[in-house]
């Protein structure tokens, strides 16, 4: 036999067993840890950006709205961009805190599940 070929027949039972237990889990709607981790962090990635873009497309479009009423061209622009910036770090920042909470709290509830009683 080559390094390239299986073992037996008994690897590929296990694959198939393994492919069946994975196929009976998505069909019932279940995910494994590793699968949700992987759509909660995604999540999380939408959202920081979302908020970011967001906070600053809105402080642009201020600072423009103001500039053109009050014709100071292009400083209230500026202005109200790195006002959006700031407050989309700020939020980008109050997220994080969020999570570093809830990920201290699922840690504590495992520990908490794990000692003997």
């Amino acid at each position: 036999m080559s390094d390239n070929e299986p073992d037996g027949d008994g690897s590929l039972e296990r694959l198939g067993r393994r492919l069946d237990a994975v196929r009976s889990r998505r069909k019932r709607g279940e995910r494994t840890p590793e699968e949700a981790a992987n759509r909660e962090g995604m999540a999380v990635g939408l959202r920081i950006a979302v908020e970011l873009s967001a906070a600053i497309v809105v402080g642009t479009a201020i600072g423009y709205g103001l500039d053109r009423w009050l014709g100071t061209r292009p400083w209230l622009m500026l202005v109200f961009i790195l006002i959006g910036a700031t407050a989309g770090f700020l939020q980008v920042y109050r997220t994080a805190q969020e999570l570093d909470r809830r990920q201290k709290e699922r840690r504590a509830e495992a520990a908490k599940q794990q000692r003997p009683r």
